[in-house]
């Protein structure tokens, strides 16, 4: 059985010798060896093989010992397929370790065989226009090897070729994923992006694991979904890029992405276009990148320009898309009473704004420097002018730190530093001090009184200053109603009374007479009747013609008096207001000389009531007001026509604080008189009793009193209506009208 098994091995290995030639050192496969080798050859094959008892077919093999001849085994393979294989004998040596014993069919050992080639550099092709097979290094295999089928049907070598078209992928995207497929050492693939197809050479098996992965990738693409994520701390537009330099990454390391993202300039939202294939990373990519970004607050001193104007170029230079809606990511507040912009944003941001502002400091000087026109609203020009020029001359713009150009440029570098530390602070200042450069006309003031405004020329950051104290300067002042009146009482009250008498007679040849008489106009004895009654009160009268005559008057007098004086004067506050009530006396003026004299006039003498007030309105509408009273009269007759007559004044003055609208009252001034007076005979009017007849008696009393209240009504309405409110009153009080229109209704048919 042996013998027969052997001779048909040797049969068998006969197949093929045209494929040999002795000249090159190789021999086919089924070539007759030289002696050495066929004997080992058939020793081996009896040692090894037997045929299998479930086959009589030389189709499958037995094999009984765990190791064989790697060239035995090509020559079992060859014999049992039917091929060429060409081989150099110094490449085959060595033997095989099998992973069992048993039955293998040809296919079987053919896989093992190229397995064992694959372990040394080695594999089995097949030429463009060759039926057989070659054993070439896998190094040369590629360039050796034809190109099959796809779908592999007719390939049989272990090192196979294939081109591949691709139907939905584009080649370079599918290159590197499978070079993953592929074995190191033989493994090779290229794009042809013209005909959309793959070139891919590797060992059988990894070739058709890298098939089988192309089916799976090549698939129709599937539709991009549009979403929409709103962001709720970063910038739109800042996401947006972040998001666009991960993809241009991960397609440099070869995962690319095929969606993108757009910032929407009119909302908080990002778009993103992608696959659904995708959306779970674009989610995940754009949750990392929303995240709140440190906020730092810095404060910038414009040195060329207004601090509005800057303040309008950052806000449309730097300000990030949205900024309307983002919250605290960006807060710009003009600062006009320090002249500095107050910044909270990113450190990002503030490198941006000092960008900005070095750049305004390095533009060259125009030729002329601006004019601005400020009208001044509440108070005069001039008034406002005066104050400005005292406040520039005092250096109240100036501001520490000003030391010309140099310190300009260090001010913006250390500005630019700060914010690129991220640290909070306040850049330095070097804004020229007005002070000590208004001499060098660095600006100059004019008032213009016809149109009550303010012309300034100078430098931009001055004049923003300046209109920074118009503002503090011109501040309409509260208005004060004063309302005074003056209130006068008067009380007199006289009696009188008095008797005359008069006696004529003869005695003795003698005429006598006596009379005690007073002006009571009593009758002469010798009247031949009584005269009428012309005298005040009550009078009788008493004759005896020729004997005696005799009169009684009795007076009694009454006066009650009230004067009201309510004079108004609105007065601005802190500014004193009069309200005067006099009476104007003249009086003469003697020039004598040695030989005429002159009598001209000499003046007059005021007497009467004077009231002075001056309010301030303090914090709570409360008012301090100072006031003055003076009361006078003439108390008598001039002593000659060139004496004023003599003139008797009261006056009050102080200070007082009180509530807006609220009334005082001021003087209270009361003075009373009481007079006696009494004419009488000598010795005889000091008779008790008796004495009376011989008298004329009066008695006075006068009382007055004077009184001033006063009422100060602070006016603060913008359009005055509280003081058109006080006016109509007055004016619907005397029945005059106030000039405005009456609207009457009208029926609408």
């Amino acid at each position: 059985m042996r013998k027969s098994a052997a001779r048909a091995l040797g049969a068998l290995a006969l197949v093929g010798a045209a494929f040999a030639s002795p000249q090159d050192g190789r021999r086919p496969a089924d070539a007759a060896p030289p002696e050495k080798t066929e004997a080992t050859l058939q020793s081996s094959a009896e040692g090894q093989l037997a045929p299998s008892s479930r086959s009589r077919s030389l189709a499958n093999w037995v094999l009984v010992e765990p190791e064989i001849e790697l060239r035995t085994l090509l020559e079992l393979c060859a014999s049992a397929l039917g091929v060429h294989v060409e081989y150099e004998l110094a490449k085959l040596d060595g033997r095989v370790s099998l992973d069992r014993t048993g039955d293998y069919t040809p296919l079987e050992l053919w896989r093992v065989f190229n397995r064992e080639l694959a372990a040394r550099s080695l594999a089995t092709v097949q030429p463009p226009g060759h039926t057989g097979f070659k054993v070439v290094p896998v190094a040369d295999a590629a360039g050796t090897a034809r190109v099959e089928s796809a779908d592999l049907r007719d390939a049989r070598a272990g090192y196979l070729k294939v081109v591949v078209g691709l139907d939905n992928r584009a080649p370079e995207e599918l290159v590197e994923t499978l070079k993953q497929m592929l074995s190191k050492a033989g493994g090779q693939i290229s794009a042809v992006r013209e005909a959309r197809a793959l070139v891919i050479s590797d060992y059988e098996p990894h070739l058709r694991q890298a098939l089988s992965v192309i089916g799976l990738l090549d698939l129709p693409a599937s539709q991009p979904v549009t979403m929409e994520f709103p962001l709720e701390h970063a910038s739109p537009t800042i996401v947006a890029t972040l998001l666009e330099r991960l993809v241009n990454t991960r397609k440099a390391v070869g995962a690319p992405l095929k969606g993108a993202a757009l910032a929407l300039s009119d909302s908080r939202d990002i778009l993103v276009i992608a696959p659904a294939s995708e959306t779970a990373w674009w989610r995940d990519a754009i949750a990392q990148l929303d995240r709140p970004e440190d906020l730092l607050t810095l404060h910038y001193t414009p040195r060329r320009f207004g601090v509005a104007e800057t303040a309008r170029l950052i806000e449309a230079t730097v300000r990030p898309d949205g900024a309307a809606s983002a919250g605290a990511a960006w807060k710009l507040v003009e600062d006009r009473l320090t002249g500095t912009l107050v910044i909270t944003t990113t450190p990002a941001r503030h490198a941006q704004v000092q960008e900005v502002l070095t750049r305004l400091d390095e533009t060259p000087e125009g030729p002329g420097k601006p004019l601005r026109a400020f009208s001044i609203r509440n108070r005069r020009v001039s008034e406002v002018l005066t104050v400005l020029e005292s406040l520039l001359d005092a250096g109240v713009l100036e501001q520490p730190g000003a030391a010309g150009a140099g310190s300009k440029a260090a001010g913006a570098n250390a500005g630019a530093s700060a914010a690129a530390q991220g640290a909070t602070g306040q850049i330095p200042s070097s804004t020229v001090a007005v002070g000590a450069v208004r001499q060098a006309d660095a600006v100059t003031l004019a008032a213009d009184e016809a149109t009550n405004r303010i012309l300034a020329f100078g430098e931009a950051s001055v004049l923003d200053g300046l209109g920074r104290l118009i503002e503090q300067v011109d501040v309409r002042e509260a208005q004060v109603l004063v309302e005074a009146l003056v209130l006068s009482l008067s009380d007199s009250h006289s009696r009188q009374l008095g008797i005359e008498l008069q006696k004529t007679g003869v005695r003795d040849g003698v005429l006598y007479s006596l009379g005690s008489l007073f002006g009571l106009g009593s009758p002469t004895p010798s009247s031949p009747a009584i005269p009428a009654i012309s005298a005040q009160g009550g009078t009788a009268v008493v004759l005896s013609p020729g004997d005696y005559s005799a009169v009684v008057r009795a007076l009694s007098n009454l006066n009650r008096g009230r004067s009201l004086t309510s004079p108004k004067v609105l007065v601005n506050n802190n500014v004193q207001a009069t309200l005067d009530s006099t009476v104007q006396t003249p009086y003469a003026s003697t020039n004598a000389s040695t030989t005429v004299a002159t009598t001209s006039f000499g003046g007059t003498l005021d007497a009467g009531t004077r009231v002075t007030v001056k309010p301030q309105v303090a914090d709570g509408d409360q008012v301090v007001m100072e006031y003055t009273v003076s009361l006078s009269s003439f108390v008598g007759e001039a002593v000659s026509a060139e004496l004023p007559p003599p003139r008797q004044e009261n006056r009050l003055s102080s200070v007082v604080t009180v509530p807006d609208g609220f009334t005082i009252v001021v003087g209270g001034l009361e003075v009373e008189t009481e007079g006696e007076a009494s004419t009488g005979v000598p010795w005889v009017s000091e008779i008790p009793l008796l004495g009376a007849l011989f008298k004329d008696q009066s008695r006075t009393r006068t009382k007055s009193r004077f009184f001033v209240f006063l009422r100060c009504s602070v006016m603060r309405g913008a359009a005055f209506e509280d003081l058109a409110y006080r006016s109509g009153r007055a004016l619907d009080a005397v029945g005059l009208d106030d000039g405005w229109p009456e609207l009457k209704p009208r029926v609408i048919r």
